[in-house]
């Protein structure tokens, strides 16, 4: 599974490079990330982050 504005090279964005792996890294030891249909506040806010992050650098990509 691939997230809007990673490649197989990497981000393409330095802050949703970071943000994403944030995002991963905390999902990996989190057992309400990794639980179908549990929520974590952490894990919703840093994908929140990372998708702004994504959506930022998609908008100066077009600029």
């Amino acid at each position: 599974m691939t997230a809007a504005g990673w490649t197989a090279e990497g981000a393409k964005d330095p802050l949703a490079d970071e943000a994403w792996r944030a995002a991963i890294e905390h999902a990996a030891g989190c057992l309400a990330c990794r639980t179908p249909g549990a929520g974590c506040e952490t894990g919703e806010r840093l994908l929140r982050v990372y998708e702004e992050a994504a959506r930022q650098a998609r908008c100066e990509e077009g600029e």
